[in-house]
This record gives structure tokens, C-alpha cells and sequence, in this order.
């Protein structure tokens, strides 16, 4: 029974290592659109779970949310997203999207992807088969 505590402890301040040290800043902005609690949490969450992967190697992120004019009479909603890279290097994402959760997961998407190539110098891709 103490071997079973003492790994729950030990787990326990793992956890909290990991949750201090890799801590990454996300900054969301608005302009043009209500920024609810919810809706900053929700797009607060779509960033850390796409760039988690990345550990320290992503420094923060900005994200900006707006509507855009679209001159065809439509609503259109944009999310953009800046990420610093540890090496200095900033990548950006863009999406468009008559949703903004649509238009806030496509961005992620794709900032995780230039992320990607950005770290490795390559497309990494499932194998066929």
C-alpha cells in the first residue's frame, strides 16, 4: 500500500512538472466580434491541444479573430494565428470560414503543419499501406 502512495505521489508531482514547464502562451484578440469567456476558452483550447506536440519548441501564439468585408454580402468569419518559434522564426495561418470555430480549426491546423515543416525541414506523412 505505501509502494502504490508513493508512485501516486510521485505521478503526482510529474504532473505538475510537466503542466508548469511546458506552459504555452496563447493571447487571443478580437476585433469586430464579441469575445465571450467561452469562446476565448474554446479557441484557448484548439491552440494548446494542436501545438502541445510541439513541447517548448513553440514559445506563444496570438490568435486574432474578426469579420472580415466580404464584398459578395456573405458573413465571413477569419482567424488568425501568429506562432514564435524558440528559434525566433514566426509562422503564420490564416482561415476564413462562415463558422469561427470552423474557421478556428483550420487555422490550428495549419499553423501545426507549418510548425511541423518549419522543425523538421519536411512534410511528415503516414505511410502507405
Amino acid at each position: 500500500m505505501d509502494a502504490q502512495l508513493l508512485d501516486c505521489r510521485w505521478l503526482s508531482r510529474e504532473l505538475r512538472y510537466h503542466a508548469t514547464v511546458g506552459r504555452l502562451r496563447v493571447d487571443v484578440t478580437s476585433a469586430g466580434l464579441v469575445l465571450t469567456k467561452a469562446l476565448r476558452g474554446e479557441v484557448r483550447r484548439r491552440v494548446l491541444l494542436e501545438m502541445s506536440r510541439f513541447g517548448r519548441e513553440v514559445r506563444g501564439v496570438t490568435v486574432c479573430l474578426d469579420r472580415p468585408d466580404n464584398p459578395l454580402g456573405g458573413v465571413d468569419q477569419r482567424c488568425r494565428l501568429r506562432a514564435l518559434l524558440k528559434s525566433g522564426l514566426v509562422l503564420r495561418a490564416e482561415a476564413i470560414n462562415g463558422q469561427i470555430q470552423a474557421a478556428v480549426g483550420r487555422s490550428t491546423a495549419r499553423l501545426a503543419l507549418h510548425v511541423g515543416v518549419a522543425l523538421d525541414g519536411h512534410m511528415r506523412r503516414r505511410p502507405i499501406g
